[in-house]
């Protein structure tokens, strides 16, 4: 039997990674009995997350040498009834590091947190030759390791790795860590939280020009160490890409935005034969739960009430996966929302000309009574449409269908 160990594991993709890697025996084990669990020893091999990824050594006969000099245990293999604990998450974090050419040696690397993952990321980046590796806490325990009120003591780092669970999933909403213009040396970002996404401070991040890495490719990279160990074989690497383009497809929400007319709803049905996602179509949605039309709406309640309505909606889906998502038009003027989308989602622009809109039937559409109306709100919304786009698809005049081309573009994205 196989599993990881923790204490609140609702959140895990751990059983579904290793499923990908060919091991359907795969559980959760959700304890806070650690004694009885490792005296009864019945498994052949699990990994350990928060909050026992140091508790756990005092159970253990044997500890691997990387796992001896992080302080840090998440995988133990069960060798004839010998426990042997390692630290997969080095190995984890060496492949995502090597995968995305991050420049370590040399560099100032500030590390976000203190715990067991933060020893990891210690050891690695020093092995690596960083030029300096200081931590922000809120208890320090070492001599470079400083509160978070004190980040001008380190505020002239090149890189950030996040190892604290602020922002997880299901606390998403939590308040940012650190101001990130406080940095103004940053280069990368790297967060080891994968659920969400992409989290506040990854977007905060990304949006101020800073190269961006979440967590997951970490956690299938350290996935595939811990099943090798499990199974004593050597799993070719090219298996962590296709685990992860594999998971990253099926996670990831499809979320397309654009203009009113411009073939939201149309494409997200004609795609979602591809991508097999369940269909949300926030306009309908909101139909559905007032029993009237969005023109009545508009009519009988006004604007602000649907806003409101639009807001609440997306509040109730945005910490989902595997949604395909069609957005009301209207949604790009609320910053608020925009990035609750970004956290889960892809946002695929669908850009069509303005005076390609103006040959559409504008009937029952509130805020678009006559072509003025309609170029006077494309003026006002295409700039944001560009600024939230993961994606832009230009579609050109016509009636032809380009699916296709949308279709090519998410494959290439989901590729990288």
């Amino acid at each position: 039997m196989y599993g990881l160990l923790g204490e609140s594991l609702s959140h895990s993709l751990s059983p579904l990674i290793h499923a990908l890697f060919g091991n359907n025996s795969y559980r959760l084990f959700e304890t806070s009995d650690l004694k009885t669990f490792f005296a009864e020893r019945k498994f052949k091999g699990i990994n350990v997350t928060i909050p026992y990824k140091k508790v756990v050594a005092q159970y253990l006969d044997e500890i691997g040498p990387i796992a001896m000099r992080t302080g840090s245990i998440n995988t133990i293999i069960n060798r004839n009834g010998k426990l042997i604990g390692e630290d997969t998450d080095y190995s984890g974090l060496r492949y995502l590091i090597d995968y995305y050419s991050v420049p370590v040696s040399g560099k100032a690397v500030l590390i976000l947190g203190n715990g067991g993952a933060a020893q990891t990321v210690e050891c690695l980046m020093k092995d690596l030759e960083a030029l300096s590796v200081n931590k922000l806490s809120r208890t320090p325990k070492a001599s470079n390791d400083f509160y978070f009120t004190d980040y001008q003591k380190v505020c002239d780092c090149d890189i950030i790795i996040n190892t604290t669970p602020v922002g997880m999933f299901p606390h998403n909403d939590d308040p940012l860590l650190i101001n990130i213009h406080n940095f103004p040396r940053l280069k990368t970002y790297i967060d080891l939280i994968y659920n969400p996404l992409r989290t506040s401070l990854f977007l905060e991040s990304q949006d101020n020009g800073i190269l961006s890495y979440n967590g997951f490719l970490m956690l299938v990279a350290q996935a595939k160490t811990a099943h090798d160990l499990f199974f004593d074989k050597k799993t070719p690497i090219s298996e962590i890409s296709r685990v992860y383009h594999a998971l990253t497809r099926k996670m990831t929400n499809l979320v397309f935005i654009g203009m009113p007319l411009s073939g939201k709803s149309l494409y997200a049905r004609m795609l979602n034969g591809k991508y097999h996602k369940r269909l949300v179509d926030t306009d309908q949605e909101i139909e559905a739960a007032e029993n009237m039309t969005i023109t009545e709406l508009f009519r009988q309640k006004g604007e602000r009430y649907f806003r409101e309505r639009e807001f609440d909606f997306i509040k109730s889906i945005y910490k989902s996966h595997g949604l395909m998502i069609s957005t009301g038009g209207g949604m790009i003027q609320n910053p608020e929302l925009m990035n609750l989308l970004r956290q889960n989602g892809l946002l695929i622009f669908i850009d069509r000309e303005k005076e390609d809109l103006a040959q559409k039937q504008l009937k029952n559409r509130p805020l678009i009574a006559s072509v003025e109306d309609l170029f006077r709100l494309y003026e006002k919304r295409h700039p944001l449409y560009e600024k939230y786009a993961d994606i832009v698809v230009k579609i050109p005049p016509g009636d032809q269908y380009h699916h296709v081309e949308i279709e090519a573009k998410i494959n290439e994205y989901f590729s990288r």
